[in-house]
């Protein structure tokens, strides 16, 4: 590629000069509350130093052209302009053009408009970072179609990038740079490739294949969004109606926060002189009253405000708990063995349990065990507090050397039965009457149904076997406990 001219009209320290003014642009925007555009149309209107790389027809093969004197009437400036649409924080598209003025072609072939070139580029950008980054580096390529002058029309790649500097969500600074090449060579200074050897045949060969460039070295200018940014709209406002004093109340505030420009600010004012921030906030009232509630949401775009009353009432006072029951398994029972004690209570937690047997006492949970070490009558009792104050609930429980089975009074000699159910419905009773059968039917035993009076009401009773005896009655169901149920016992048939 020959690379005949640069055209580069400004000092050494000018690109110094411009990025320190850039950097101070960036400091007085830091403390803007702003963040970039994350979806929506944009325009860019800037100028720049203009430069071009090429072959200069009728130049010394590799003498640079100068800035001349005929540059002060033709300054070597491009001024761009940009229309895009940004697909995502991240991502745009953007069709934009550059004027400039370019001293080194004009200098060559001074005719009409010689010196001005006019670019279109198509462009597809990538920024760096969040879209809440104050400064952001993009990178963009795509492609460009350049006229003007006396030369024809040319086309090639772009690629450019640079800093954006947010001022608000509507403007922000930008400093790019940017290189357009195009094809064919002679498209912009209507030079081609040096001719320079001869090849096989006596056919002369060129050097090589080159081609041209016209570039902003430098830009800077605005970025101003084309989109016209949505005020908050607060769709819901979910507040209780009424809480008591000392409890914990929520509010919640639901808000197109999908389509309001951001940043999106909200602030609550709960009645009583306390303020909170967010989307949900809690909040406890120490006074009974009625207190206005209200939320504000705020945006570049406006404010959106709604509000509520909320009925704070007086703090009921704690209930007393109450014993539903107290039971003791199995009662009566034998000397030395554990009884299972059990209550049952309702009311607001957290319960404390007290329990006193023959008057000695102990804090135990809801359901302790207990071994007696001497036969006769026992009594329990088991006292619940809580903050609302205390119940108390006593029973009896009977301990022998012998079990409640064996201090039963026994019954006239007459015909015994194991039993395993007992139930009013025939069709349940005969139902369970099968069960069993079909458990014992290698058994020498039968299963049948017998009709009893029990308070007065008549049941039916499935039992198994016929013995003379409650001795043999009791070996029966040992016997057979394996397919008894645990709760089985002896009974005398009627």
């Amino acid at each position: 590629m020959h690379l005949r001219s640069l055209n580069v009209p400004y000092p050494r320290g000018g690109r110094l000069v411009l990025l320190g003014v850039a950097l101070v642009l960036s400091g007085v925007v830091c403390t803007a509350q702003a963040q970039h555009l994350k979806n929506g149309f944009y325009g860019k209107l800037g100028a720049g130093l203009s430069g071009y790389t090429g072959d200069l027809a009728g130049q010394r093969a590799g003498a640079p052209q100068d800035f001349g004197a005929n540059a002060l009437s033709h300054l070597p400036l491009v001024a761009a302009g940009e229309l895009g649409y940004q697909l995502s924080p991240n991502w745009g598209l953007a069709l934009g053009g550059q004027a400039g003025s370019y001293v080194s072609v004009g200098n060559v072939a001074p005719a009409t408009d010689s010196y001005r070139r006019y670019t279109s580029h198509l462009l597809g950008r990538y920024t760096f970072g969040a879209s809440d980054q104050r400064v952001a580096f993009y990178l963009d390529a795509g492609l460009n179609v350049t006229a003007g002058g006396p030369t024809r029309t040319g086309i090639g790649p772009s690629v450019g990038g640079g800093i954006d500097i947010r001022a608000s969500r509507a403007v922000s600074i930008y400093v790019e740079s940017r290189v357009n090449a195009t094809l064919p060579d002679d498209a912009v200074d209507g030079a081609g490739p040096t001719r320079a050897s001869v090849g096989a045949g006596g056919r002369r060969a060129d050097e090589g294949r080159s081609f041209d460039t016209l570039s902003q070295l430098l830009g800077f200018g605005l970025r101003f969004s084309l989109t016209t940014p949505i005020a908050p709209e607060i769709i819901a406002l979910n507040a209780p109606a009424e809480v008591q004093a000392g409890t914990t109340a929520t509010f919640t505030a639901t808000i197109n926060e999908d389509e309001a420009a951001r940043p999106l600010d909200r602030r609550w004012r709960l009645g009583d002189g306390s303020e909170s921030t967010g989307r949900t906030v809690t909040h406890t009232y120490s006074r009974p009253g009625t207190y206005p509630v209200t939320v504000s949401a705020h945006n570049e775009a406006g404010t959106a405000t709604a509000s509520t009353t909320i009925r704070v009432t007086r703090a009921s006072p704690p209930r007393a708990p109450w014993v539903v029951s107290l039971t003791a398994r199995p009662n009566p029972v034998r000397v030395g063995e554990p009884v299972q004690l059990r209550t049952a209570v309702e009311g607001e937690e957290p319960f404390t349990y007290q329990w006193t047997v023959d008057g000695t006492t102990s804090t135990r949970g809801p359901a302790p065990t207990y071994t007696f070490d001497r036969p006769g009558r026992h009594t329990v009792q088991v006292r619940v507090s809580t903050d609302g104050g205390t119940q108390t609930r006593s029973m009896t429980v009977h301990a022998d050397r012998r079990t409640a089975e064996e201090t039963a009074p026994q019954p006239a000699a007459g015909s015994w039965a194991v039993g395993v159910a007992s139930m009013r419905g025939s069709t349940g009773a005969e139902r369970m009457a099968q069960r069993y059968r079909d458990r014992l039917a290698d058994a020498p035993v039968s299963v049948r149904i017998v009709e009893s009076m029990l308070d007065q009401e008549r049941h039916l009773r499935v039992v198994v076997g016929r013995y003379e005896s409650l001795e043999a009655a009791r070996r029966a169901r040992k016997r057979y406990r394996q397919a008894l149920p645990p709760e089985a016992w002896v009974v005398r048939l009627q």
